[in-house]
């Protein structure tokens, strides 16, 4: 039984990625409102160790170094799925098109510039994730195939997730998301 399934390389599924990277098994949304709610919450503690007891400069160095490391996890939350997507270059909107058989996937790939097709045995995965709305499989540590699915046709994500999950067994991760 072939299972066929598609994935466009648009900002929405490179998003997707990039929080995957960020956030491996939780979800990205309530990840961000939790860290911004604890920054918060450390931050008021050392304004109000300023305020109360007068400045120290140990506490607003801390308070520093804290707002640097909140800017830099939203730099990476809202700006880096953007830069990932515009450095893709030439691989913009490629439409990936996915046939998953028994052991094995077949992948065709194609755009204005670029064309390309071949053949992922299972076995060859390093690991997969998946999400509410995507599988994420990958070839190497760098290198990701990205399944949206609700393209999915001629079967179910249930179906391709056993597939691919009795080869990986535990690199085989389910996200809560």
């Amino acid at each position: 039984m072939e299972i066929k399934a598609k994935c466009k390389a648009d900002l929405n599924s490179v998003r997707a990625l990039v929080h995957l990277g960020m956030f491996k098994k939780g979800s990205p949304k309530i990840h961000m409102i939790v860290w911004t709610i604890a920054y918060g919450v450390l931050a008021m503690l050392l304004i109000g160790e300023n305020l109360l007891f007068g400045a120290d400069s140990f506490l607003l160095l801390l308070l520093g170094l804290l707002v640097l490391i909140y800017l830099w996890v939203c730099f990476l939350y809202f700006l880096m799925p953007r830069i990932r997507y515009n450095a893709m270059a030439n691989m913009k909107d490629t439409q990936n098109e996915y046939v998953f058989c028994e052991d094995f996937f077949k992948v065709s790939s194609a755009n204005q510039v670029y064309q390309s097709q071949g053949q992922v045995d299972y076995s060859l995965l390093v690991c997969a994730y998946e999400t509410s709305d995507y599988f994420f499989l990958y070839q190497t540590k760098n290198q990701v195939f990205m399944v949206d699915k609700s393209t999915v046709e001629g079967g179910t994500a249930l179906d391709i997730r056993n597939k691919i999950s009795a080869t990986l067994e535990k690199k085989y991760i389910l996200c809560k998301y």
